[in-house]
Formats: C-alpha cells, structure tokens, sequence
C-alpha cells in the first residue's frame, strides 16, 4: 500500500474520534467511494507479485432483509511490472449480493460476492502459436470478500477497511487464471432506512 492510501486511510479513522454514536439504520439504499490497492500476480516467466493503484465505486438497493444487490466498478493501474518492460490496467463491472451484520454499534461488517467482467489493457498479453500478442484482453471476473463500515453521522459511513480476493481469466497461456486480492478504504452515503413488512 502506497503513502498516498496510508495517509487517507489513516485521516478517515481519525475523524472517527470527533463523532458521535449514530443510530443503525436498518438495509438501506447505499453509494461508495473507496481508494483500492491490488496485489496482482507476476506475469509468466516472472518473479514475484506486484501493488495496483486505484479506485471502486457502486451502489446498493435492499433486496430481502439484511441482503442487498450491489452494482461495482472501478479500476487499478501500474506503469511497471517487476522485470518487464511494460505496465498494466485493469477496469471491472461486476454485480451481486451483500450480507450486512446488523447491530446496535457505530461498526456494522458485511460480506459479499459479486460477478462480471474485467478489462485488462496497456499491457502485455500472451497469445497461442502462430497469434501475435496484443495490449489487451477481457474476461471473466468475481470477487469474493467484505469490511466494515463505521457511522460518523446518519447518513454518513466511512468504510473503515474492504478487502476482496479477485479472480480473473486473462491470457497468460499458463491456465489463463488470476488469483489477487484487493484492500482498500473510504466514504459510504447511506439513504433513509429499508423496512421489510413482516
């Protein structure tokens, strides 16, 4: 994880300190923003993983009690990868569902799994014999993880910590598979409280 996310992740939690316990809302309609870091695999032939910079966003609508549907996009990018001569990135949609853990604290977990696709380009992909390589490929994606969400106000949620294993199916003519994992933090707008009808 780069300065950059360290200091914003650590100027999120400190605000924590000057705000008051709000009420837990019930499933609720939610949009976020969160700076994401991925530790991504080495490509073929090389040595070692390497750290992408980026960015996520999405949103949330109440399916059934405590689960939501979730809609995702976002991104990370390096201009280098260890002992080649080229850099990487990577764009992603995906869909899905969210478990939040209700409780009557400031700390609400959740978890999730979402499904889609993900772009990689300015990069290097293998090809089979008697194909050139290209700069870019698309696939299959999905990402299973969750975090947790601190209240600062009603409305108002900092996402304290979200850490995702990322799996993706870009060319690399080595089972053509990627197994990353994504953390990142930010800011959570939640909407006016859900209520199921019992």
């Amino acid at each position: 994880m780069n300065k950059l996310t360290r200091v914003f992740v650590c100027a999120l939690l400190s605000l924590l300190s000057v705000t008051g316990l709000a009420q837990r809302p019930s499933n609720t309609i939610d949009a976020y923003a969160t700076f994401s870091e991925m530790y991504a695999n080495a490509p073929v032939g090389g040595c070692g993983c390497f750290w992408m910079n980026g960015g996520l966003g999405g949103f949330s609508i109440p399916v059934w009690r405590n689960f939501s549907a979730v809609v995702e996009a976002g991104g990370n990018t390096t201009d280098h990868i260890p002992r080649f001569n080229t850099g990487l990135s990577l764009f992603y949609g995906m869909g899905g569902l969210r478990l939040r853990v209700t409780n009557h604290t400031r700390f609400q977990p959740f978890g999730q799994a979402l499904f889609g696709g993900v772009h990689g380009f300015d990069g290097y992909f293998p090809a089979p014999v008697g194909r050139l390589p290209t700069s870019y490929d698309t696939s299959y994606a999905s990402t299973l993880g969750g975090g947790v969400d601190i209240a600062i106000s009603k409305h108002v949620w900092i996402r304290a910590v979200q850490t995702d294993y990322f799996y993706s199916e870009l060319k690399n003519l080595q089972g053509n598979r990627q197994n990353q994992f994504r953390v990142g933090a930010g800011v959570l707008f939640r909407g006016s409280d859900f209520h199921w009808k019992h």
